[in-house]
């Protein structure tokens, strides 16, 4: 099974581009990851907000493919432990999910068309975090909970 991470926005700092590349490293043991950056839409700061979100959420349904298994991060989204997230990631290898697109929005939120196509609206925590931090926090995620289904120490139960 595949993983992309993709996230609306700018290049990451070098601080976290460092971390991601730690555990994207870690995890090319486990699966086939990819960080994905979508970059802005044009002229976003002229745009009012629900058109700015409109036609991100074009872009975001364009890049889409039909078999694609859409997880949209979003604060109303369920939350998961990293257990339950092993369980998550273990239920899409069992039902052979070719891929996995987990999508971090704009600055603004994710545009309900998305949110409509999303198999799964997940939360990282009901605090806001900045979009290049969870590039950063949904990798180590992904590769702790590659860890439990492996049972390996790097998570403490």
């Amino acid at each position: 099974m595949k993983i992309q991470l993709w996230s609306i926005g700018k290049e990451n700092d070098p601080y976290i581009r460092d971390g991601i590349a730690v555990f994207q490293k870690r995890l090319q043991y486990y699966t086939d990851f990819e960080l994905r950056l979508i970059p802005t839409v044009k002229q976003a700061a002229s745009l009012p907000l629900p058109e700015l979100k409109k036609q991100e959420g074009k872009m975001i349904l364009d890049l889409l493919g039909p078999q694609d298994f859409l997880v949209a991060l979003d604060e109303r989204g369920k939350t998961f432990t990293t257990l339950q997230l092993a369980d998550f990631l273990q239920q899409r290898i069992n039902a052979a999910t070719r891929q996995v697109v987990i999508l971090i929005g704009g600055a603004y939120g994710i545009d309900t068309q998305v949110l409509q196509r999303a198999q799964l609206q997940l939360s990282l925590s009901s605090l806001t975090f900045p979009h290049q931090l969870v590039r950063l926090i949904m990798t180590e995620q992904l590769y702790r909970a590659y860890t439990v289904l492996q049972n390996e120490k790097y998570h403490h139960q």
